[in-house]
């Protein structure tokens, strides 16, 4: 699938940290709407990829960058 470019990018770099944060509040929204929509199935998914941004988050060092 294409990236689709976003209009009101920003210019600067983000701080990748930041960045894995935000990621792990957006997915852990989408487990507790997986949640209430019954859609069970899919929330140890979810799970992990929460808890992979929250490590990425919170380590000392952010990632080199590449594939998840």
């Amino acid at each position: 699938m294409a990236r689709k470019q976003l209009k009101n990018r920003r210019e600067s770099p983000s701080d990748p940290k930041d960045t894995a944060g935000k990621m792990a509040d957006a997915v852990s929204y989408l487990c507790q709407v997986a949640a209430e929509e019954g859609f069970g199935g899919v929330l140890p998914d979810l799970f992990e990829a929460r808890d992979k941004l929250q490590r990425i988050a919170d380590a000392d060092d952010p990632p080199a960058g590449g594939n998840c």
